[in-house]
């Protein structure tokens, strides 16, 4: 590394930080051929995190996309020692995954289902297969295993010094001991860094700076939500017969075990995680560790001895403590801040940084050069928290339990017990008196479903049929059959006025908006290859004024990416808890509202996809006949301030249809069966409109927008996309499916679920996702054998391009 302290007056790309993932993006840069790239590391490489990791290097990840980006990391780390020189300790010696119940057996091979997709060779053994490939395991209890023959582990150090020497080898410069004291910016752009040892001025500023990232980033107006916590192992002395032994992770006793150096190093995801406040780390902090707590680890030494007995006669040569960042769904924290142009993070590698490393550093640096990441990378989007997710009280609650939930059972719909409560809509207590089951997305308290006939409203998780799926089905069925009512104040709500807000949001809304006042538009905001960045629904409501509406999940994503594409003179506001949404929505839905709507609702008086201002019981409300779930209904959007008032008025009109109250899981269900997509699941910036089947709502002919150029494009080439969004249906009733599923056409992988529920309607799970097969029609659709695989097993299943439900959309428009 660079000893001399005399730095460059200026460079393409300065990174904050010396561990992995700051020299892989540095090796990826350099490679791609960015020369003029500089690392900063306050101390000496790897002194943070990267240097006491236990260098485990997973194939197997929690969603597809890091799944592929882990493969990539184990075909680097193989490579790295041939090109540099330099030894990184790589070896694929496998890993084993222990299950001690039925549900922890069902996960493992649903995560095995899906890793597939991206070739991750797995296969489930038995104990007797478990035994010898791990000598000396005690098996009472295991019900089975997965086995990944080419998992593998690495030295963290000398991995991180051969990215560092590759980095180096194409031209980039590393300089050790060089603090970084404030980050420049000008005008809101990130333009160099102020060091102690002087002034870069950079094109590009990353901050791969671990445990500092979140003090480092608040100085410019970044909050990211990050929090360091206590990570314990020890390492045995040397045992016997360890060599080529592969790493076991026993989940449910939350320890893990990995070979090192004919020592066992003994680790483990206690349940009851330690928070670690920057006041408790040193500002010299180099290599340093914390006092190891032996009573707070005793009862994960006590089971790690039941997994492997021969540690009960095997001494301890070091009991180690030291922290490391985490974040609040235990998922990096990735990309440009909205906040700050030219400034991006990687942070929050959430214990598994050696893993991700060089995945990580070959998507930041494509996504720095390109100016976009190489795929679709949302679950890691550092603009994904709301902001009440970066307070530091949440935070602080949140995320030791988001550490202590690494080895727990990973429920569908689970939810996280503490942070909770910190958005509500006006209607939480009366809906809470009434039977909802909340869950929380993005901080905001949402009314999943309703406990009904004195059952309790609390989950009991399950890959089965759960206590909840009556109660969901019932609220389905209300809504196909009768009429519903769903609390959708989540809703993020901005509203676009001034004289030139048509020809601002024209240009960033691929649909046509300036339509008269009252229009409903849905429409999908582009970018530049044509992805879909946004799906929004734009409605007119005054000749100047607009109101935009998204969903909770990516909120402060869609705000920033508005802000940044205005233009003209036009305000934007954030009227989010302004106002509270309901939805009215089923066969019965107007002759309830016409008791209490002060507006003719009549379909010759007001057709689909316009809205209008009219009172219930006096308070102005603005209506919108609109339907996520593909029945005749209406949105109505109410003051706060009024919105108990308005639901009280609702419930007593509509005790003669017998209202039903709604979850969202039911919404989720029902949209589903009607082929209705879902941002962030569906559809986002690596799709485009035609594989989404949503080229209908583009309207190139009305102006010019962001993306049209590549939508004309695609739509001139008069071909059938690549790989096309289809609706699946299972023929079997019994089994449920989620998401991540892998699809099977004539024995063939060809993709995997975005989104999966049970379909009361239909009588089966139903779900979708991509199939990648060129020039697919519904004739070839028609002609195919379809399969879905859930847990290692393959269920036969309907496919169609169209919704099995209602596929005319006649029911929206009576």
């Amino acid at each position: 590394m660079s000893d001399e302290k005399v730095l460059p007056s200026k460079a393409q790309v300065v990174i904050i930080g010396g561990g992995i993932v700051g020299c892989s993006i540095a090796y990826h840069l350099a490679k791609r051929g960015q020369k003029d790239v500089v690392v900063l590391e306050r101390k000496q490489l790897t002194c943070g995190t990267t240097w006491h990791a236990a260098g485990l290097v997973s194939l197997l990840w929690p969603t597809p996309y890091l799944t592929y980006l882990a493969k990539y990391s184990h075909q680097l780390y193989a490579s790295l020692e041939r090109e540099t020189g330099q030894a990184t300790g790589y070896r694929q010696i496998g890993s084993l995954s222990v299950a001690r119940t039925e549900e922890r057996l069902e996960e493992l091979r649903r995560s095995a289902s899906m890793a597939s997709v991206f070739g991750v060779e797995s296969e489930m053994i038995d104990n007797k297969r478990l035994a010898a490939l791990y000598p000396g395991i005690n098996t009472e209890g295991i019900l089975g295993a997965l086995y990944i023959e080419k998992d593998g582990q690495t030295n963290p150090v000398d991995t991180t010094m051969a990215l560092a020497k590759g980095a180096k080898m194409h031209g980039a410069q590393i300089f050790e001991n060089v603090k970084v004291q404030k980050i420049l910016t000008e005008q809101g752009v990130a333009v160099g860094v102020q060091t102690d040892s002087g002034v870069i001025h950079a094109d590009t500023v990353v901050l791969a700076g671990g445990l500092w990232s979140r003090e480092i980033a608040a100085e410019i107006g970044v909050d990211l939500p990050l929090y360091a916590c206590e990570h314990f192992y020890v390492v045995t002395e040397e045992m016997d017969g360890l060599n080529k032994r592969p790493v076991l992770r026993d989940y449910d006793k939350g320890v893990y075990f990995k070979e090192d150096a004919g020592k066992m190093l003994v680790g483990w995801f206690e349940h009851n995680a330690r928070g670690c406040p920057m006041s408790k780390i040193a500002e010299d902090f180099c290599f340093d560790e914390f006092p190891c707590d032996l009573e707070h680890i005793e009862e994960y030494l006590l089971r790690s001895m039941g997994t492997f007995p021969a540690l009960e006669t095997t001494g301890i040569r070091t009991f180690f403590n030291g922290p490391e960042s985490f974040t609040p769904d235990n998922l990096h924290l990735l990309g440009p801040t909205p906040e700050v142009d030219n400034f991006y993070v990687a942070c929050g590698l959430n214990s598994k940084g050696i893993s991700a490393g060089g995945g990580l550093g070959m998507l930041m640096a494509d996504w720095i050069i390109d100016g976009y990441p190489p795929g679709d990378i949302w679950e890691c989007d550092v603009r994904r928290h709301h902001r009440v997710q970066r307070e530091q009280s949440y935070i602080e609650a949140r995320i030791p339990e988001a550490l202590s939930h690494s080895y727990a059972m990973h429920w569908p719909f689970y939810q996280y017990q503490s942070a909770r409560g910190r958005l509500k809509s006006p209607l939480y207590d009366v809906l809470k008196t009434q039977g909802a089951c909340y869950g929380e997305v993005a901080g905001f308290e949402r009314p999943n479903w309703f406990a009904k006939e004195g059952a309790v409203a609390e989950y009991r998780y399950s890959y089965k049929r759960s206590n909840w799926f009556d109660f969901h089905a019932s609220e389905h069925l209300a809504v196909r059959e009768n009429v519903g009512v769903y609390d959708i104040s989540s809703f993020g709500k901005f509203e676009v006025s001034g004289p030139d807000a048509t020809q601002a949001l024209q240009w960033i809304c691929a649909g046509d908006v300036s339509a008269p006042i009252g229009a409903v538009v849905y429409t999908q905001w582009l970018n530049a290859r044509g992805g879909i960045e946004a799906d929004i629904t734009v409605t007119r409501t005054a000749e100047n004024k607009y109101l935009i509406t998204t969903g909770i999940g990516s909120l402060n994503r869609d705000w920033w990416y508005l802000k940044k594409h205005l233009s003209g003179d036009v305000q934007v506001r954030d009227i989010s808890m302004e106002y509270a949404c309901l939805a009215v929505q089923g066969p019965n839905a107007r002759a309830l509202l016409q008791k209490i709507v002060e507006t003719d609702l009549s379909a010759q008086h007001f057709s689909f996809a316009t809205g209008r201002y009219a009172k219930i019981v006096g308070v102005q409300v603005w209506l919108q006949r609109l339907s996520y779930v593909g029945e005749l209904g209406w949105e109505l959007f109410v003051p706060a301030s009024d919105c108990v008032k308005v639901f009280s008025a609702l419930q007593q009109a509509g005790a003669e249809f017998a209202l039903c109250n709604v979850g969202l899981h039911a919404v989720n269900s029902l949209r589903l069966e009607k082929g209705f997509r879902h941002w962030g699941h569906d559809i986002g910036m690596a799709d485009n409109l035609f594989e989404a089947g949503l080229s209908f709502a583009a309207k190139p002919n009305a102006s010019d927008f962001i993306g049209r150029s590549a939508f004309l494009e695609t739509k001139a080439a008069g071909l059938l996309p690549n790989r096309r969004l289809l609706q699946f249906k299972l023929d079997n009733p019994e089994p449920l499916l989620f998401h991540n599923e892998p699809i099977i056409m004539d024995g063939n992988m060809v993709g995997y679920l975005s989104s999966g529920m049970y379909g009361h309607s239909v009588g089966a799970a139903i779900g979708m996702g991509y199939v990648a097969v060129p020039a697919l029609t519904a004739d070839v659709i028609k002609g195919a054998q379809f399969e879905i695989e859930i847990a290692k097993n393959r269920f036969s299943a309907e496919a169609s391009l169209r919704p099995f439900y209602d596929p005319s959309g006649s029911r929206m428009q009576r």
